[in-house]
Formats: structure tokens, C-alpha cells, sequence
């Protein structure tokens, strides 16, 4: 059976926590190479550019992987970048019917995050890859 070859996924990802970041980004291109589908990244600073960046760039791929991690603090931000961030990537993808999957971690602390980002634990960036690659594949019936 031959491969189903995608135009291209892109992947953008916050890197405001270095560690998850990579471990997300790590597992989601393994996933993406191992299904030989190309894929592009781009890094952003932190979890509120990461819509941005979606909507400048939600018609050139054929699907979104969008990574990232907000830690809970002491203050009401976490709840504010929390929110703005993932409804304006979900309105987009609704209102676009983007094939978009998300690994944007909101956690309570940074363990919680290194065990969700952990391929050897967790593992939600390549469980990010391939919900979006079954999205790319369900929206184009």
C-alpha cells in the first residue's frame, strides 16, 4: 500500500518553556517523518503569538500541529493567556474547518508538564501528529 503523501502540516509551537517545547516538538516530528509527511515549524515566544501565527499561515498547509505549554501562577494571567489563546486557535479551525490538533499544555506546574511532554511518558506531542494527520484525512471526505 502506497503512503498517503500531504502537502504539508505546520507545526508552530511556543518555546516559552524550552524543555516541554522541545520534547513536544521532538515526539511530533518523529511521528510526522516516520509517516514521511512534510512538515514545516515555526517558533513563536509565547502562547498568545501562537494565533497569530495560525491565522497568517491557515491557507498555505493542508493541516496545523500547534504546541505550547502555560503554567498556572500566582495571578489571574495564566487564565487570560489560557483562554485567549486556545479560543481564537479553535475559532479559527471551526470557522475554517482547518485539520488543527493542539498540545498545549495547561498545567498546574512544570512537572506536570515535563510528564505530559515526556515521549517516553505521556506523549502528547505525537499524539498531537496524529490527530491532526486523521484530521487531514477525515475533512478531505
Amino acid at each position: 500500500m502506497v503512503q498517503e503523501k500531504y502537502k504539508e502540516i505546520l507545526i508552530i509551537y511556543s518555546d516559552f518553556y524550552p524543555l516541554v517545547s522541545e520534547n513536544l516538538l521532538s515526539a511530533a516530528k518523529t511521528y510526522l517523518r516516520e509517516k514521511k509527511i512534510e512538515y514545516d515549524a515555526k517558533r513563536v515566544d509565547g502562547s498568545l503569538e501562537l494565533p497569530i501565527v495560525l491565522s497568517k499561515f491557515k491557507d498555505k498547509y493542508s493541516g496545523f500541529i500547534v504546541l505550547g505549554c502555560i503554567v498556572k501562577g500566582e495571578t489571574d494571567h495564566y487564565q487570560v493567556v489560557k483562554d485567549v489563546c486556545l479560543n481564537q486557535i479553535y475559532s479559527l479551525a471551526c470557522k475554517h474547518s482547518l485539520p488543527l490538533s493542539t498540545a498545549i499544555l495547561t498545567v498546574d506546574n512544570i512537572d506536570q508538564a515535563m510528564e505530559r511532554s515526556d515521549p517516553n511518558k505521556k506523549d502528547l506531542g505525537t499524539k498531537a501528529a496524529a490527530v491532526c494527520c486523521n484530521l487531514i484525512k477525515m475533512l478531505r471526505n
